[in-house]
């Protein structure tokens, strides 16, 4: 398209100035003879000018329209056609049209090709640098990285040693909570999630999570996460290839006994936290919350009937007091939202009592007001009528809507 723009401008150009010239000389000055003979002739002149601003061929076009121009001049002045070929004092003008044509465009051509070879070349060195530069950004955030690492493996001793005593509490419950704020602390989690896995073993059932914009669901069936699947099969910490963006960057199972109990999910990291000094630390973590989790659990085991009624898992209101303060110590923490819920207990048995709660929920009873209070953890607000509702309707004759005094 460029080239047939500058091919209809040399050609305009030509028609203007060499009309111009035959009319400029040849008809308002009166010079027809000596027109012919000019010293230094206007088209010899025009022929260079055009030769060098197109080259060799557009120069080569041009010096043709002047020589068609000079024998045109030459036929209206009377003269021979014949014997113009004759004589040398004429035809040496076409021969130097088109010589200074060769000549001044070539040397344009010349300039063209190396003004383009430069150019390729800048575009070349544009490209390195543009490559180079990107390198070395990357160079610097590695370098700065590895300082960060070098750094990190100084403090290593310490922030282990206070990991180690963070989790050193026989309380499931504060292991949970502190485990949170171990990760969000010493890999910088943005999201966390822990499942447990229910008795049938095909679902894993939310028992908390922190965080925005979270991918998993509230209930997860196994046999759709193959990921999860292996890693609670195979008994191992697995992480994200990058297949499948919905699946957590690390996530390690949570064992009691050899059996496995939950699921532990780092959702989220920020983008300059992910390295290998994180992923070990996450491994180091994650086997950590396996012997925490296990202790606490066998503690919680020997002490059930302390803490239970008799054949029921409904606490007695000394340690629903601490549970509900450990909920709260999550809400303030982390900003986990949570539903309590009071019923009035209609009945002197409490294991008639349904409580339709999942795990990690908690329900106790205050024998003074009888009340029966349940705390589902990690649950929007919004569900609350709704679990209210299938309560009592579970428990008709039992429990009833309690209303404060």
């Amino acid at each position: 398209m460029k080239k047939r723009r500058n091919i209809i401008i040399f050609l305009l150009e030509n028609i203007f100035y060499y009309t111009l010239i035959y009319f400029l000389f040849m008809s308002l000055m009166g010079q027809g003879e000596k027109f012919l003979q000019l010293n230094l002739h206007p088209l010899f002149i025009l022929t260079g000018i055009m030769a060098y601003r197109y080259g060799v061929n557009l120069g080569v076009v041009s010096a043709t329209i002047a020589m068609f121009v000079y024998i045109y001049s030459y036929i209206e002045v009377g003269r021979d056609i014949v014997v113009f070929f004759y004589d040398f004092k004429y035809y040496k003008f076409i021969l130097m049209f088109f010589i200074l044509s060769f000549i001044l465009g070539r040397i344009k051509d010349n300039q063209d090709e190396k003004l383009h070879e430069l150019s390729e070349e800048m575009s070349v060195i544009r490209k390195n640098y543009k490559n180079l530069y990107g390198k070395n950004n990357k160079l610097t955030y590695i370098n700065n990285r590895m300082k960060g690492q070098i750094i990190k493996s100084e403090e290593s001793i310490i922030a282990l040693y206070n990991i180690s005593n963070t989790l050193d509490t026989l309380n499931f419950e504060e292991v949970i909570t502190n485990l949170i704020g171990i990760f969000k602390t010493y890999i910088n989690a943005e999201a966390i999630s822990l499942y447990t896995v229910d008795s049938s073993k095909k679902y894993l059932r939310l028992k908390v999570a922190v965080g925005e914009n979270r991918k998993l669901p509230g209930s997860l069936k196994l046999d759709e996460y193959p990921e999860f699947l292996k890693a609670i099969n195979e008994k191992k910490y697995g992480k994200r290839d990058g297949s499948n963006l919905k699946i957590p960057v690390f996530y390690a199972p949570i064992l009691n006994n050899g059996e496995v109990i939950a699921l532990l999910n780092i959702e989220r990291l920020s983008y300059e936290t992910y390295t290998d000094y994180t992923e070990k630390m996450f491994e180091i973590l994650a086997s950590w919350t396996n012997k925490a989790m296990s202790n606490a659990l066998s503690y919680a085991e020997k002490i059930k009937d302390e803490l239970y009624y008799e054949g029921t898992e409904i606490m007695y209101e000394k340690f629903l007091e601490k549970r509900i303060s450990e909920e709260r110590k999550r809400k303030e923490m982390f900003n986990l939202s949570n539903i309590s819920l009071k019923f009035k207990v209609l009945t002197e048995d409490l294991k008639k009592i349904k409580l339709m709660k999942r795990s990690g929920d908690i329900a106790g009873y205050s024998e003074k007001e009888k009340v029966l209070y349940i705390i589902f953890s990690a649950t929007p607000s919004e569900h609350k009528h709704l679990l209210k509702s299938k309560i009592l309707d579970g428990n008709i004759g039992i429990l009833e809507e309690y209303y404060e005094n």
